[in-house]
Parts: structure tokens; sequence; C-alpha cells
């Protein structure tokens, strides 16, 4: 086995190859039964390198996540949300198919594993791609799912107040920003006499770039909202292009949608987007 990694390479196989439709059954029943063709991606999201590796018992599996179709009139109503990494538990991404794309949702526990030696049985599907971007941040929405920042209790609980209408304010942001973030201080819960001081920060990418000035609205009307709730908060609005990676790194990713408030219902996602109703 110990050229298995090259005989993996050699066939085609690297993160974000799509499993061909008649190899849908490595997914196992509860994906491959029932569905039409096509209705259904595979999609390998372990590292390419991992893919690779010369030895089986050093890799054994491959991870692949599990996507379904999403063109109907429900998955539209979401797209805004889902897209882009906004939303924690549920991802649109479009699947490049020849000169069409067809748009798939992605939820984050819908992973399945399998032996690594079957992909020098099969070939991955040419003609469904992910473009490198869509790829990069789709990953990068999986890693969130480990690494997203945790706000302590006694601010959580300060914003609960008005989380209803913090969630108007980030669904009208969500088109345009691609990233709405926080800096906290202090970053713990408060001691006597203390109170938080929030700066909010909101990238809007270049080609939303007529939009500033509606976001920069947006952002002020949050920032009120926060500020009612007895947080010291002040927000900056910026083009991606103009913030540097450093600046960015002082911040953390600020998801109004998943904020971990004690009285989190277990799936607090609209309910017509529940796993049961997926599957």
């Amino acid at each position: 086995m110990a050229e298995l990694g090259k005989r993996i390479a050699d066939r085609g196989w690297r993160q974000g190859s799509v499993l061909q439709c008649d190899d849908s059954g490595l997914l196992g029943e509860c994906y491959a039964e029932g569905r039409p063709a096509g209705a259904v991606i595979g999609l390998v999201v372990s590292q390419s390198c991992d893919l690779t590796h010369e030895r089986l018992e050093g890799e054994p599996f491959v991870e692949i996540l599990v996507g379904c179709r999403a063109e109907d009139d429900a998955a539209l109503k979401l797209r805004g949300n889902c897209t882009g990494g906004k939303h924690p538990r549920c991802l649109h991404v479009p699947i490049r198919h020849g000169r069409d794309q067809v748009w798939f949702q992605f939820l984050p526990w819908d992973r399945v594993v399998i032996d690594r030696g079957a992909l020098v049985e099969i070939l991955p599907d040419d003609e469904r791609v992910i473009l490198h971007a869509d790829l990069d941040m789709l990953v990068n929405w999986l890693a969130q799912r480990y690494v997203r920042a945790a706000f302590p209790d006694d601010f959580n609980n300060l914003l609960d107040t008005a989380r209803n209408k913090q969630k108007k304010l980030h669904a009208r942001l969500s088109p345009d920003v691609s990233g709405l973030y926080a800096r906290l201080n202090p970053d713990r819960d408060l001691l006597e006499g203390e109170r938080y001081a929030l700066d909010l920060l909101a990238l809007v990418p270049g080609f939303r770039g007529g939009e500033l000035s509606s976001v920069s609205k947006t952002v002020e009307a949050l920032v009120d909202l926060i500020r009612s709730a007895g947080i010291d908060a002040r927000g900056t609005v910026k083009l991606e292009d103009e913030v540097s990676y450093g600046f960015v790194r002082s911040f953390r990713r600020f998801p109004l949608e998943h904020l971990s408030l004690r009285g989190d219902p277990p799936d607090p996602m609209p309910f017509e987007l529940s796993a049961s109703e997926l599957r």
C-alpha cells in the first residue's frame, strides 16, 4: 500500500472533489436511496495532503460533506443568510456543472467518512466542480464550528434583552456584509461597577461597495440597540481592501444568530432548516 497516495493523486482526488452520482451509494442509505440523480452531492473536505498520504494506516478515512440540492422557493428565501458562511448551521454553495451552476445546501453535521482506499477504484466527477473561493469559504465555515468566539455570560445576558431586534438588523446586514467582528473589553464576566466596551467592525466586499452607506446606517442602528442594553458600543464599516489582516485579527467574529446564550434551545435554527426537514 506504499503507493496508495500516488494512486489516489493520479485518479485526480483532492480537497473539493465531488463524488460521481453513480458512487453516491458510498454516502449510505439515508442519503443515497429514494433520491433522483444529482439531488445529493458528496464533497471531499479532507485536506489534499491527507488524501494522498502514502500509508492507509496513517490516514485510513476520507471525510465527505453531504449536500442536498437547494433551488426551490424555500431555499431561495434562505439564500441571503446562508451564503458566505454567515449562518453557522447552514451553508448554500453553488456547484459548477458544465456552463451552469446548481446550488446545494450543506449542514455541518451531515458528514460521512469512507475508507480512503475506495478512492483508488473510482474517479471524481470532472463535470461538477466547486470554485476555489467557495471551497476556501466552505472549509473555514466548517472550522468555525470549533473555533468561533464564545462571549462571557454577563455580556450575552445583556444582549439577550434585545435579541429579536438584533436578529432583524443582522438579517438586513447579511446580503452586503462579509463579516461582522467584535472586540470586547473586558473579555470576561464583569466585576462590580464595570461596564463593557464593544467595538464592532463590519466588512463590505469591494463589489458591494455601493451599499456602504446603507450598511453604515444599519450598523449605527445596531450600535444604538447595544447601547440601550447598557454596553458602551461603537461601530466601524470598512471595505475589505481597506483593512489589514492584522487589524481584523484583533477582533473576533460576531455572528448574532448563534451567540452562546444560556437560553438557546438545542437547535436554534428556524424550523424549516432542522435536520428532520432535510432528510
